[in-house]
């Protein structure tokens, strides 16, 4: 394909993580990508409301940079990174009743800001190869950011947040919830309660990283 030639003319393939040279764009040297993946299921407490949360690669060195680069520097060249991941996940046919994909919703001053839903970059031309993709959930108050509050501020920073929009029937569907990062869980959790209230069948949450078990 002459596009993707001259694009690896012009700017030759690089790992994600440290630079070195690779076959394709958004491919990760076995260095790197053994540095960081760890997919797992990630424990959940007892009155969780999703049925299962996966993640693929633990929330450290060049997965935490590319992260952090993405939110805070604009830097959308790593979606293809991310979908290079996601393309291994190793467990797809857990995923085989999805209906749909939504992401965990910004807020919607934060996302005119950012220009970009970090979720979507990441997770969107994966997931639409599979499943149809869905902007259902939506912010309805002010949170503050999670990263500097404990367990329980969290919980109650997230609290009712999150409302499906009045365009999506989510009746009966079995939802697959993505974010970037997996922490204590609370705002998948916040989202999946809001899925579920307006009848969602199940909530299952997929994260590109995590520090948690």
């Amino acid at each position: 394909m002459l596009k993707e030639w001259l694009l690896n003319l012009l700017y030759p393939p690089r790992c994600p993580g440290c630079g070195a040279a690779v076959s394709r764009h958004g491919q990760w040297c076995s260095s790197c990508f053994g540095a960081v993946w760890r997919p797992r299921r990630l424990a959940r407490k007892r009155e969780s409301r999703l049925a299962a949360c996966y993640c693929l690669c633990d929330y450290r060195g060049p997965v935490r940079t590319m992260l952090q680069r993405l939110k805070y520097d604009g830097a959308v060249c790593y979606g293809r990174a991310a979908e290079e991941l996601l393309t291994q996940f190793p467990w797809p046919e857990r995923l085989g009743h999805i209906d749909c994909v939504v992401p965990v919703p910004l807020a919607p001053e934060k996302e005119r800001k950012r220009g970009f839903n970090q979720s979507e970059v990441l997770f969107r031309s994966w997931a639409e190869r599979r499943w149809p993709w869905k902007d259902g959930l939506q912010r309805v108050r002010s949170t503050q950011a999670q990263w500097h509050l404990d367990k329980a501020d969290r919980a109650d920073n997230v609290k009712r947040a999150f409302e499906v929009k009045g365009s999506f029937e989510v009746r009966g569907k079995h939802i697959l919830l993505v974010d970037d990062i997996y922490t204590t869980g609370t705002t998948m959790e916040a989202c999946a309660y809001a899925l579920h209230k307006k009848g969602a069948t199940s909530v299952t949450g997929f994260v590109v990283a995590s520090g948690a078990l």
